[in-house]
């Protein structure tokens, strides 16, 4: 306020010494012949100068020049000084002199604080935001004031006492900030008055953070939050109007504090009004789209509730982007509004009618990409739906975004579209990306009990470029990865490349080598190659894609007692396969929204002469994601469901099936060639030990992301179950091995994704006959 004051003061001052001067000097023009500084101790005077913005030489008219109200506020802006100055110190025949005279805030020196217990001191020095060496104001204690008693009405503390004081000392100032915390207060009891439609109780549940607690309710806190009331008492408006109540309003509340027991006790009183139900909609104005297709977008009907949330919602912005508007902004029409008007109709009843404001239709004249420092444009824009000369479409940004979070190369938090306006037919749109690496590389030594001392080495380049090897950022991927083991029990080598815009084409073309050694349930050496090729198409939509692959490998299967169940010798496989998917998804490692389909067959061409194997294999996958909570404008709590069949069998009447093509469950997965996870129990202890011929899997999760940038982390609740069966005479789709529990999973660059999950399985494994139950297991990969 002292600032203000003397800001105030000198300008009323020099305002009235000018008005004076006018009324009885002649006014003439000087050249300012010098400007000079008095009051500074840390300041720079030049500095002060050339913030001022005069200027030796310059001309000014005395009086009456508006050069030093200028200068005046030029400094006052920097927030510098609590006091400054600008006078005439002399006139000679050489010309003006002007006096610049400051007083400088004081720096901070030191900030004490006192007497917290319940917020942390690093806490508060965070919220206030000032730290040893800042400037500080009268003002400057004002809002750090304001901010601890926010952060102490956040513990439900909020009759928190917090005094500043500042100390100053030439140009130091020592803060003391003395705190007293007062007592916490819990609610015992929420009443309602007014209310006739909904019970208490109906309404209480409305109410986010302020609630009273039973004795078993061990979760649930009834500390008392003043600000969070208030933001309560929003939500029961909110109720009140998605049940047709639209005048409804609180009309006062009352919160009856006793300190002994420390205890709260409110009561709402509520005016409901009457519950209005809808009669008759109408559009006026709508000439390039018809009333019908804008009712159906609104899904109301004469006679529902009038929800005026939803309602609003399906006219403007649904989450779906469903809604009526939507119709506008994905054809071009940016500019579009639509305006509800309610006319009453008797007490019940409501007609509305909707003005429609239509506009110009838009193009799109530039789209610039910003912050990739990494990520080719090309590779950017080739994912991008929305492309110069195109009319503008609120749809087609969307589909962008989640094309972007899809390729993982890019933080999904920071993930946003900016549009701008160059006229009234056409706009920029502007994507500003930040980069995280999606890179791996993992090196590994250790102690496995099947194979004794293992290790491995290798790396995965996921936004390589081979013609730019050390920069990256051409989308393709290269990866190499050595996996070996004691005594040559085992050993595995893979390398391959991919990439995924062959000429600038949806098209995917890639390769894959591989050599892989095993002695453990079985002794089989495979070395293959492989070719892939993919497609995204058109129909039914672009989400939909092709994949298909030829593999040449190679197997010597060796004679094991420990598994009597594969024929020993050399096979030569020669297999071709389709994959047809449909992926939605607007993150691979935590997607909010979305599903992923896929249905592929793999055929091994023994029966017609290519190889000495023949089998065909099936294998059908779901999955949907389905957001649940949003906090601070991002899902983070999301329903995870998934369901994977599969089922293999030969052409021809005991032929050979490579025993490595079979299924197999249990455990991480890790272990064992092709094995299928299932949390809570042990690796391949579901189904026949030498492998079955139809599986099944379903899961559920709840995941709650803790983080999303820069380590993605999310925890989950999952419950899931599966079998494999020998045959489909066997086969049981209800007969599954159950198995429920917790786990994280964590995007770890440059390790990739790892996690650990403690389950329970509920029912008997197929190795021991026993209950398995608790299982802790570590996981690579998705």
């Amino acid at each position: 306020m002292l600032l203000k004051i003397n800001k105030t003061y000198l300008i009323f001052f020099l305002f009235c010494g000018v008005s004076s001067l006018y009324s009885q000097l002649e006014i003439k023009t000087y050249n300012i012949a010098s400007v000079f500084v008095e009051g500074n101790i840390s300041s720079d005077a030049q500095t002060i100068i050339s913030l001022s913005g005069l200027k030796v030489g310059d001309q000014i008219k005395i009086p009456g020049d508006n050069k030093l109200p200028i200068a005046l506020r030029n400094l006052w802006s920097r927030g510098q000084f609590s006091d400054i100055q600008i006078t005439i110190d002399k006139i000679t025949e050489l010309g003006v002199f002007i006096k610049i005279k400051v007083t400088e805030l004081p720096r901070i020196s030191e900030i004490n604080i006192a007497n917290n217990k319940e917020i942390s001191t690093e806490e508060i020095l965070k919220a206030i935001d000032k730290q040893k060496g800042d400037l500080i104001s009268p003002y400057d204690a004002y809002t750090m004031k304001k901010k601890i008693k926010k952060l102490y009405e956040k513990e439900g503390l909020s009759f928190a006492k917090v005094n500043i004081q500042i100390n100053t000392k030439g140009p130091d100032a020592k803060v003391d900030i003395n705190i007293e915390e007062g007592i916490e207060f819990y609610v015992t009891k929420i009443d309602f008055e007014g209310n006739i439609a909904f019970e208490d109780d109906d309404l209480a549940s409305q109410f986010d953070d302020t609630h009273t607690k039973k004795w078993w309710q061990f979760w649930r806190s009834s500390k008392f939050n003043l600000s969070e009331y208030k933001k309560d008492k929003e939500l029961l408006l909110k109720f009140y109007k998605k049940n047709g109540y639209i005048d409804a309003e609180i009309v006062k509340d009352s919160i009856e504090y006793n300190e002994e027991k420390q205890e709260v006790h409110i009561t709402v009183y509520v005016s409901e009004g009457n519950k209005l139900y809808i009669r008759n909609i109408t559009f006026e104005g709508n000439t390039v789209f018809p009333s019908e297709i804008l009712l159906r977008r609104l899904e109301f009907n004469k006679g529902d509730v009038y929800d005026y949330e939803r309602f609003q919602q399906n006219l403007i912005q649904n989450q779906e982007s469903t809604d009526a508007l939507s119709v506008y902004l994905d054809n071009g029409y940016i500019f579009a509004r639509m305006e509800p008007e309610e006319h009453r109709v008797a007490k019940d009843s409501v007609d509305i009618n909707i003005k429609v404001t239509e506009s110009s239709r838009v193009l799109i004249r530039r789209v610039n990409i910003v912050g990739n420092t990494k990520t080719k444009d090309k590779v950017i824009r080739r994912e991008l739906y929305t492309r110069p000369g195109d009319y503008f479409s609120r749809a087609a940004i969307i589909r962008s975004i989640r094309a972007l979070g899809v390729l993982s190369y890019f933080n999904p938090e920071a993930l946003r579209p900016d549009i701008k306006i160059v006229d009234n037919t056409r706009v920029d749109i502007q994507y500003k990306v930040e980069e995280r690496s999606t890179d791996t590389f993992n090196a590994s030594i250790g102690i496995a009990g099947s194979f004794g001392l293992t290790g491995s080495i290798g790396f995965s380049f996921n936004n390589f470029s081979i013609l730019e090897p050390l920069k990256g950022g051409a989308g393709q991927i290269f990866n190499f990865n050595w996996e070996f083991g004691q005594l040559n029990q085992m050993q595995n080598i893979s390398f391959g490349f991919t990439e995924p815009w062959l000429f600038d084409e949806p098209t995917t073309l890639g390769f894959n080598i591989w050599d892989s050694k095993m002695n453990y349930y079985y002794n089989i050496h495979r070395t293959g190659v492989g070719v892939n090729i993919g497609r995204r198409f058109r129909w039914p939509d672009d989400y939909f894609r092709g994949d298909w692959s030829l593999r040449v490998q190679r197997n010597d299967v060796e004679e094991n007692i420990n598994n009597p169940y594969w024929r020993p010798g050399i096979t030569t496989e020669v297999t071709i396969s389709q994959t047809i998917s449909r992926i939605s998804l607007n993150s691979l490692f935590f997607p909010t929204s979305g599903s992923r389909f896929s249905f592929s067959t793999q055929f091994a061409m023994g029966a017609i002469g290519l190889g000495n194997t023949d089998y065909i294999k099936n294998i059908l996958k779901f999955e949907i994601n389905q957001p649940l909570l949003q906090i601070k404008g991002n899902d983070r709590l999301v329903l995870y469901l998934s369901t994977n069949m599969g089922y293999i069998t030969s052409f021809v009447k005991d032929s050979t099936i490579s025993p490595i093509e079979l299924f197999y469950m249990g455990g991480n997965g890790l272990s064992n060639i092709g094995v299928i996870p299932l949390r809570g129990y042990s690796d391949r202890a579901i189904g026949p030990s030498g492998g079955g011929n139809v599986m099944a899997k379903h899961v559920a999760e709840l995941r709650f992301a803790v983080s999303l940038d820069p380590m993605p982390v999310y925890l989950y609740a999952f419950a899931e179950a599966g079998n494999v069966w020998s045959n489909l005479k066997v086969t049981d789709p209800f007969n599954l091995k159950k198995a429920a529990g917790i786990g994280v999973q964590i995007l770890m660059n440059p390790i990739g994704i790892i996690g650990f999950s403690y389950g329970y399985g509920f029912d008997s494994d197929d190795i021991t006959g026993q209950r398995s139950g608790w299982k802790f297991l570590f996981h690579l990969g998705q």
